[in-house]
């Protein structure tokens, strides 16, 4: 399949009249149109990452300003995303955009619109999520008994976007996303933490703790098959607390709080926290 060009794309979803957009039925329709015309089959997308990006576009795109679209245009945000796809970590797109907007003219009419970016990007991952998920042949859609339109389904799970209100509500969409199972894209590489059990945590607790402003040690990053760890740094009164966290998949037993315990004198920091998707055993609790 011949890439698609996304200036023309772009300039088909912003040709389209407004009036049509307060009518879902005619926004759907529309939407399968435009994925025609760009030779984009409705129900099953290619599983290539370009033709998903693509149909992303048209799914989110439409009645979203032009600005905006022309930021998922550009080259090194399109390879961010993928990145960040990749390692099932949006923090890396949305790292690049705030840098992208800072630096760029085009970052300046972004900001002149006055919405949330971030929000945007990270509704943006999550239609694409919802797309690559749905990236099958017809054959294994019907083994799978999941014949539902996706249209349909991306209409529900925008709508939904729209209701909440903030950036960590769309983190905890994504990370639900995360926990599903998606294909994988031609040429991707396997990473450790694309197989992490903990991961849909990892996604709620990161955007958590971007939202409370914490900082990430970029150099001590552990993923492994029920567990992962940060070291954060937060601002205390006399400069900061180094605070290892591990994030585990399933009960937290007292295991888990001597190996935690390890961790932390290994690496020296100031305490640590001890996090699960689940509950905490009673005997976990009453350790010391």
């Amino acid at each position: 399949m011949l890439p698609i060009p996304l200036d023309k794309l772009i300039e088909a979803i912003t040709g389209i009249a407004s009036p049509i957009l307060k009518d879902k039925l005619q926004r759907n329709e529309t939407v399968i149109k435009l994925l025609k015309i760009f030779n984009l089959d409705p129900e099953h997308p290619p599983s290539d990452f370009t033709a998903i990006y693509a149909y992303t576009l048209v799914e989110y795109g439409i009645g979203k300003p032009k600005p905006l679209l022309e930021l998922f245009r550009q080259e090194q945000i399109k390879q961010a995303f993928r990145k960040a796809f990749d390692h099932n970590n949006p923090s890396i797109l949305l790292s690049e955009v705030d840098a992208f907007v800072d630096a760029y003219a085009l970052g300046d009419e972004i900001k002149s619109l006055r919405i949330d970016i971030r929000r945007e990007i990270a509704a943006f991952y999550v239609v694409f999520s919802e797309v690559a998920k749905r990236s099958r042949t017809p054959a294994d859609v019907l083994m799978n008994q999941a014949i539902a339109s996706l249209h349909q389904s991306i209409a529900t799970i925008t709508e939904q976007l729209e209701r909440l209100p903030t950036l960590e509500g769309v983190r905890t969409e994504i990370a639900r996303l995360a926990a599903q199972s998606y294909p994988a894209l031609p040429g991707n590489e396997t990473s450790s933490e694309n197989k992490c059990r903990a991961i849909a945590l990892a996604q709620q607790m990161r955007g958590w703790f971007e939202t409370l402003g914490y900082v990430f040690e970029k150099s001590y990053e552990v993923w492994e098959d029920n567990y992962f760890e940060w070291i954060i740094n937060i601002q205390g009164r006399r400069g900061y607390d180094r605070i290892l966290v591990r994030g585990i998949e399933g009960e937290a037993g007292v295991k888990d709080v001597v190996t935690l315990r390890e961790a932390v004198e290994q690496q020296q920091t100031d305490e640590g926290w001890l996090v699960s998707g689940r509950r905490i055993a009673r005997a976990a609790l009453t350790r010391h």
